[in-house]
């Protein structure tokens, strides 16, 4: 997690930079933002974000790993997934039936249908913001909320003539596997939006206007504007904490 280890990198070189000025007895800028104090509450408020991101992302990923197990056939996937109990459902109606009982036929065209999402395609996680667009793996996975819905029309349909020994696939266990679906969906779809809303607040404390990297170039111009310059000791110390 790259991503994540570079903002811990700079909160860190941040806060040594604060531990040389303190120790720096020249050091007394007018600026507010500039005083140890004002560094030291946006190193805080910063450690915060950050907390904050991390739990953010980790509680998105644990969403994404609950619903990648529950869907389509892939290694590591439940064995109930909805792929595999919409395959024992066919099985089921052929077995019963034959191979040309509509039913049968019309979930044998939903099956071809299904498209597991390309890993390539996944929505990043770790620092990077979710794009506005919905991805290939999300179409993927709101289509298979169609498809689930439409089996569950077809044995529901079918009336008494449905009654698999399975209890996996009857009609409640199916239907209680699609509102999981259903309810995981809307639950990433929440967690992705506060994703980018806690991304955007942590880089503005980076990034922005008052953020780490303009302080670290306003103490920068303040020190070399002492006796020396560049070359006097607080200056090169503090330089060397932040690189």
């Amino acid at each position: 997690m790259s991503s994540q280890r570079s903002f811990q990198s700079i909160i860190g070189k941040f806060s040594d930079g604060i531990t040389v000025l303190k120790g720096l007895p020249f050091y007394s800028p007018a600026k507010p933002s500039l005083k140890i104090d004002s560094l030291t509450v946006l190193k805080t408020n910063v450690e915060t974000k950050n907390s904050a991101v991390i739990t953010i992302e980790n509680s998105l990923k644990e969403l994404r790993d609950r619903r990648k197990f529950i869907t389509f056939k892939a290694k590591g996937s439940d064995e109930n997934c909805i792929e595999n109990l919409i395959r024992a459902i066919a099985n089921y109606i052929k077995s019963e039936n034959n191979g040309k009982h509509p039913a049968y036929l019309k979930i044998m065209s939903i099956l071809s249908k299904l498209k597991p999402p390309s890993k390539k395609n996944e929505p990043p996680v770790e620092g990077q913001t979710p794009k506005n667009s919905i991805s290939k793996s999300e179409k993927s996975y709101q289509s298979l909320v169609g498809f689930v819905n439409d089996v569950l029309t077809i044995i529901t349909n079918l009336g008494v003539k449905y009654s698999p020994a399975n209890v996996n696939i009857t009609v409640e266990s199916f239907k209680a596997r699609m509102d999981e679906l259903v309810e995981l969906n809307a639950n990433i779809t929440t967690a992705e939006g506060n994703c980018a809303s806690a991304i955007k607040e942590r880089a503005e404390l980076y990034k922005g206007d008052n953020g780490i990297n303009e302080i670290i170039i306003s103490v920068k111009d303040y020190l070399s504007s002492l006796e020396g310059g560049r070359n006097n000791s607080g200056y090169i110390a503090f330089c060397n904490a932040v690189k």
